[in-house]
């Protein structure tokens, strides 16, 4: 998911966090299969660093990324050409089983890693992997401090293993012009949200206001919703409880609006949602803080008129104090503990993730406090939105709902493998969400984690 990160501008032929996540989007038996394979790589041809040994200044960096960030790494290689460095990209479909090929043979681990899979930092950071470099006293404390609370799904066990590159916060977008000629108000709970959408299916019949048959469906509603999916209680132990109130109340929420047609049993991305858009038809939808770029923007997606797309703050839950967010997605800068060039290659990941010069053209809302400043001033002058979305995603960003953390367990596949496939087969969400605590709890235990 992802986040999540992002696409190219108008080439979104798989959406950022569907490409990020989308190893584990695969049925469990095929993921145990894939962890058998020996992948080897070719890539690095250093080994792990000696204990004690001196870092060398002069050892080449080798990078893997994606294909969207290795412009910005080829802009900082072209910014310091003293500093040796190979960047390649990867599939990241292999990346657990290539480090764990490396921890066997002792040599080819890339020094500065980008995974599109935020959840990737609590395995590589495990003892399983013995990947990731803590990085509390390599980052200067003014620096984490510009990060504000992005972080915090970096932390793992109080260390410090990753730096986050961009942000997908929910919030929800809406079409302002529809909205004004229906004579509706954008609405600021999710029992006004519900009111709505059952008054949409009546008033007119064919329009949306969400969607609920895809796996964003944990990230725009059960993660803001607090349902404890993946709440990390200390090391090595995780609460998974469908029974919730906080997970129920998403399917009391949406399962009616399901049933009267205005929430959708597609996906975003799915032809027929997508012909909707471009028909004119989604009223509202909750989503990342990139679905304006990636979703609502783009030709070969919903292909909005410019001037009338525009994103409020999420809806509160009743009883709450907090409206609170979820984030489906937002990609990781991580260090090597192998790297024989260790100043090099945090300086390499702090550039990356705070730079003005990358982070103010980067393609989503950058996770560096100073750096999403300047990115402001592309969105304001975009023309495209109905107004500025910026102060909207901004103020989501330190609400994004802290009860979910990165686990060694991924839940995309057990949630399309049940909650969702009883969507889309015409079933209720409360129906899957048994069966979803059930593979969870069996993918949570399997990852070494004690369930409660």
């Amino acid at each position: 998911m992802t986040l999540p990160t992002s696409p190219r501008p108008q080439q979104r032929t798989t959406p950022p966090a569907t490409r990020r996540q989308s190893r584990w989007c695969r049925a469990l038996p095929a993921a145990a299969a894939a962890s058998l394979l020996l992948v080897a790589c070719g890539s690095g041809d250093g080994g792990a660093k000696k204990p004690g040994a001196a870092d060398d200044p002069s050892a080449q960096l080798l990078v893997w990324t994606d294909s969207t960030r290795q412009p910005g790494f080829e802009q900082f290689k072209k910014a310091h050409p003293n500093v040796p460095m190979k960047i390649e990209t990867y599939d990241s479909e292999t990346l657990l089983t290539k480090i764990q090929l490396f921890n066997r043979t002792g040599k080819g681990w890339p020094d500065v890693l980008f995974s599109q899979v935020p959840n990737d930092v609590a395995a590589l950071s495990s003892k399983q992997y013995d990947f990731a470099q803590p990085l509390d006293a390599l980052i200067p404390a003014d620096v984490r401090t510009g990060f504000g609370k992005s972080n915090a799904d970096c932390t793992i066990d109080g260390k410090l293993y990753c730096l986050k590159n961009d942000l997908a916060q929910s919030v929800l977008w809406y079409d302002k012009s529809l909205m004004d000629q229906f004579g509706y108000q954008v609405p600021t709970t999710w029992n006004e949200y519900r009111d709505l959408g059952l008054k949409v299916a009546k008033e007119h019949p064919g329009y949306l206001v969400g969607t609920a048959g895809f796996k964003f469906l944990y990230y725009d509603f059960f993660w803001a919703s607090g349902c404890p999916l993946q709440q990390v209680t200390g090391p090595d132990q995780v609460v998974i409880d469908t029974k919730d109130p906080r997970c129920t109340r998403v399917a009391d929420l949406l399962d009616p609006l399901i049933a009267a047609g205005s929430v959708s049993r597609s996906g975003p991305f799915d032809t027929d949602v997508i012909k909707l858009g471009q028909e004119k038809k989604i009223l509202m939808m909750p989503g990342a803080s990139w679905y304006g770029d990636f979703v609502f923007k783009p030709d070969n997606s919903f292909k909005s008129a410019k001037g009338t797309i525009a994103a409020a703050a999420y809806p509160k839950w009743e009883g709450e104090s907090t409206n609170w967010s979820g984030s489906t997605g937002g990609g990781i800068y991580m260090v090597s503990k192998h790297t024989k060039n260790t100043k090099g290659a945090y300086d390499m990941a702090q550039w990356m993730a705070t730079s003005n010069e990358y982070q103010s053209t980067a393609a989503t809302y950058p996770a560096y406090g100073p750096a999403a400043q300047v990115w402001s001033s592309r969105v304001n002058a975009d023309g495209f939105y109905a107004s500025d979305p910026f102060p909207v995603l901004q103020g989501a960003v330190d609400r994004v709902n802290p009860i979910e953390a990165n686990t060694r367990y991924q839940i995309d596949a057990p949630m399309t493998a049940t909650v969702v496939e009883k969507v889309r087969g015409g079933g209720k969400i409360a129906d899957g969400l048994s069966e979803l605590d059930k593979q969870l709890t069996q993918l949570a235990q399997m990852s070494g984690y004690t369930v409660k």
